[in-house]
């Protein structure tokens, strides 16, 4: 859980990769693959809304290449902050 808060664009698992589209009308769009086809890509954008692009209007469509979580989220926390939001999440998690 630390590597993923600390750097989350370290291990990005299957399945959880951003894409970014590029539309022959210059539109940009960025999500998660929800659903595709022949004939239409379905990006889930991080809002969670689903956007349909009909494939003989993109230009292309890449992997992103890094994760969309933002980076740096732990930077304005002091150590003691960190220490209580990482016990936190923890307290959430069996005893092993």
């Amino acid at each position: 859980m630390l590597l993923q808060i600390v750097n989350p664009s370290a291990d990005i698992r299957e399945g959880f990769e951003a894409f970014v589209a590029y539309t022959e009308d210059g539109r940009t769009a960025t999500g998660f693959m929800a659903d595709q086809d022949e004939k239409v890509v379905v990006l889930r954008d991080i809002d969670g809304q689903n956007i349909s692009l009909r494939r003989d209007q993109l230009d292309e469509i890449v992997p992103l290449g890094r994760s969309i979580m933002p980076e740096k989220l732990l930077a304005a926390l002091s150590e003691q902050q960190i220490r209580d939001l990482f016990a936190y999440l923890r307290s959430g998690q069996p005893l092993q």
